[in-house]
């Protein structure tokens, strides 16, 4: 009896979507954060550490898609993600063997073009299982912020205290784990689709919407992502402040992403989603007018709250209208949209506007007028009708006691 209810909750939905993206996002904690202040250690300049930067969304813009597109008409999405978790693991501890910037830039492109549909493809099962299943996606991708908050600021203790390079020795032998966890989630059984991917994407007023308001609402976030530990240091908060940021952020995205049931049962799935585009609106004003490091903290509280709430709406919303057989490739669209191209055209533009300033806060100025826009196509489009062709009700699922 007890191992049969051991297997039940092996089995249980939730368990394994949570399960994935705590163990995902977890080992991402390990090795985000600290990458680029390890490649100024061993003397590689700024431009070159900049060219590192770019390969991840280049990739989520151009080979992301791709790739989900083949993962959908084989139906091996599930044998294609977990096959990329443990080619990205294997890059990242060979990372660590060199410190030549040539060999450097090979495998940062190689790990940049198999992590590069991951997002796409896992958040497309996660949401199809979660309908399926009838139980809230939110309270299983809420792990994943846990998860990485959990493990950044731990590492940056442990990195401090012991160098980087077990950093990479970590973050490989953690994503091989978490490949198998990935090859537990289920595979979708919809028929492979016929065609081109982006036709059937486009054509669709609901999914046009969605995907412009990806691009916006990442293009806010990816701004004020890069420049918030520098407003930080700015305002006369120091590492351990910076480490902060980076752990209430992660941390305060997890109480909007459980609730987002009882939110949208209330307001509806679209405002919902245009609800968590002011909370963004609010946040970047307060990064705007910070005056102490302090403030700046209360105001991640609002990003990261921000940012879960409208994450998980895009994404169940993505899903729900993803049509027949594209569901990787409809979440690695609004992926390249919002975390590929945005970023592309935004960390430039705003790394501009700060040289031409001097100051960070015109920067998160911006930030306020992208995710504003964001939050007014959404209300465009519930003005327009687009949403009506899928049930409000369809990421209303309540959750599970």
């Amino acid at each position: 009896m007890a191992h049969s209810s051991k297997g039940r909750w092996v089995q249980n939905p939730v368990v394994r979507g949570a399960s994935y993206y705590f163990g995902y996002w977890g080992v991402v904690g390990f090795y985000v954060p600290f990458l680029n202040v390890y490649f100024l250690q061993i003397g590689l300049t700024g431009s070159q550490i900049a060219i590192f930067s770019t390969l991840l969304p280049l990739l989520m813009l151009t080979s992301a898609p791709l790739i989900a597109s083949f993962a959908d008409r084989l139906r091996a999405r599930v044998r294609i993600l977990a096959l990329c978790i443990a080619i990205t693991g294997i890059a990242i501890f060979l990372l660590g063997l060199s410190t030549n910037y040539w060999v450097l830039l090979s495998l940062m492109l190689l790990m940049s073009i198999v992590r590069s549909p991951i997002a796409g493809i896992g958040d497309g099962l996660v949401a199809k299982m979660s309908v399926m299943h009838k139980v809230n996606f939110g309270a299983m991708r809420m792990w994943g912020s846990l998860g990485f908050a959990t493990v950044a600021i731990i590492s940056g203790f442990a990195w401090q205290k012991f160098g980087y390079q077990p950093m990479f020795v970590a973050a490989c032998l953690g994503f091989l784990p978490v490949a198998l966890l990935a090859s537990r989630l289920d595979e979708e059984a919809a028929a492979p689709a016929q065609g081109p991917m982006w036709g059937p994407l486009l054509r669709n007023p609901a999914m046009r919407t969605l995907l412009i308001t990806s691009f916006l609402m990442a293009g806010s976030l990816s701004m004020s992502g890069t420049f918030e530990g520098i407003l930080m240091e700015s305002l006369g908060g120091g590492g351990l402040f910076i480490g902060l940021l980076l752990g209430v952020t992660g941390m305060s995205e997890i109480p909007m992403m459980r609730n987002v049931p009882r939110l949208t049962a209330w307001l509806g799935a679209e405002r919902t989603l245009m609800f968590g585009c002011f909370i963004i609106v609010l946040a970047h004003v307060a990064y705007a007018v910070a005056w102490s490091p302090v403030v700046l903290l209360l105001a991640a509280v609002l990003r990261g709250s921000g940012f879960g709430l409208s994450f998980v709406i895009l994404v169940s919303l993505v899903a729900n209208r993803a049509p027949t057989g594209l569901a990787a490739s409809s979440q690695a669209a609004m992926s390249a949209a919002g975390w590929g191209l945005a970023p592309l055209i935004g960390i430039p533009l705003s790394g501009l506007l700060y040289d031409a300033t001097g100051s960070a806060k015109p920067v998160f100025a911006v930030c306020v007028v992208m995710a504003l826009m964001a939050a007014a196509t959404v209300g465009i489009g519930l003005w327009r009708g687009v949403f009506v062709t899928v049930a409000e009700t369809d990421v209303s699922v309540r959750a599970r006691e």
